[in-house]
């Protein structure tokens, strides 16, 4: 499936980001890819790796792009920033690379600069929902695999573990998510949460977590978790499916 120019910026913007500090750290370049939903063809994602390995060769991609719509701007940027807070906050280099890319979209600095505070406080109370699903999905399947209330194996930790390496989750809140492999949280507590969070940020939230689902090796599993936390938040069900996708 070819990419759309906006997809294209995403993955462009994100990859100049993630490249701020001279090289791709590991496992960013899979991060990178996940930001576009489109199922890309194996040569394509070998040309993609390829270009996000070179910095200067993104900058010139990247100036050959169409310029995409002013209203698209925001969400472009947006999904470049995350990659900035895998580690939890962005970098000084990579917040210049993202004013460049600004310029490029007739973004001011100034007007970038609220943006990019706004979604580091969202970006990291999504990851917290999303990593207590994660959680809670690995407790059930510890459970369906063993006794009811076993603790989650080693793998399962390592799992937990990866995914919050890939979250933008600051230090002291990817150690307070570590405790959920111990702590399991309910679907009544996650979805009491959700429902105090602004409704943009609900919907936000349940997005992540049907992409985590349909990106997870318990896909069954996680669908059934999905429909009965939506249930107990009163979404529709055939809203519910929708959002799973």
């Amino acid at each position: 499936m070819a990419l759309t120019d906006e997809q294209a910026w995403t993955l462009t913007s994100a990859g100049l980001v993630a490249l701020a500090d001279g090289v791709l750290k590991g496992g960013e370049a899979s991060r990178i890819l996940a930001l576009v939903d489109a199922q890309l063809a194996a040569e394509q994602q070998d040309l993609w790796i390829d270009r996000l390995a070179d910095a200067e060769a993104l900058w010139e991609y990247a100036r050959g792009l169409p310029r995409p719509p002013a209203e698209r701007a925001p969400q472009i940027l947006r999904a470049a920033w995350s990659i900035a807070l895998v580690d939890g906050e962005g970098s000084r280099e990579e917040v210049e690379v993202l004013v460049r890319l600004g310029e490029l979209f007739g973004v001011g600095r100034e007007q970038l600069a609220t943006w990019r505070k706004a979604w580091t406080v969202e970006a990291g109370e999504l990851a917290q929902y999303v990593a207590a699903f994660a959680a809670l999905l690995l407790h059930r399947r510890a459970d369906a695999a063993r006794e009811p209330m076993q603790p989650i194996d080693d793998q399962g930790r390592a799992e937990f573990q990866a995914l919050l390496a890939r979250l933008p989750l600051s230090e002291a809140r990817r150690t307070r998510a570590l405790r959920l492999l111990d702590q399991e949280p309910t679907i009544d507590e996650l979805g009491g949460a959700l429902l105090l969070a602004e409704p943009a940020r609900r919907g936000q939230a349940l997005e992540e977590i049907a992409r985590l689902v349909r990106g997870s090796n318990q896909v069954g599993l996680g669908r059934q978790l999905f429909l009965a936390l939506t249930a107990r938040m009163s979404v529709p069900e055939d809203v519910a499916r929708v959002i799973l996708g």
